[in-house]
């Protein structure tokens, strides 16, 4: 089984995710994406988030909050692990790049949009096992 490893950026406010769903993929995950070989998470995240949603980040405003590993999307053959850090991105215009088909913010109730990683981190949320 292969194990992809990814860097993330988890906005919530008011019991809604950020989210984005690629090319023709019917769920929704969270911004970021694999982390690169020789690159750490966060230069990866920080790649991604320009990639996906043209904001720039600093190292230093990303807060690290979790890291959930469940089944991948769309590969269910294999699993993912999602880094996930915070950073407050309230401020930006989030502008979809060619990858992302869509950006929202979706409720925490509308578990059915998004990817099965994500659900369980929204699960962690719900919980009070994960603080955000």
């Amino acid at each position: 089984m292969k194990i992809y490893k990814c860097a993330n950026l988890l906005f919530v406010k008011s019991k809604h995710i950020l989210l984005v769903k690629v090319r023709d993929n019917q769920k929704y995950y969270l911004p970021g994406g694999k982390i690169e070989t020789n690159e750490n998470v966060l230069d990866a995240l920080i790649r991604e988030l320009k990639e996906e949603l043209n904001i720039e980040l600093s190292k230093e405003n990303c807060e690290f909050i979790c890291n959930v590993e469940d089944v991948a999307y769309p590969d269910n053959q294999n699993s993912v692990v999602l880094q996930c850090y915070y950073s407050d991105i309230s401020n930006y215009k989030l502008i979809k790049s060619n990858e992302i088909t869509d950006i929202k913010m979706i409720s925490f109730e509308d578990k059915h949009l998004m990817a099965p990683a994500v659900v369980k981190l929204v699960n962690l949320i719900e919980n009070g096992e994960v603080k955000v």
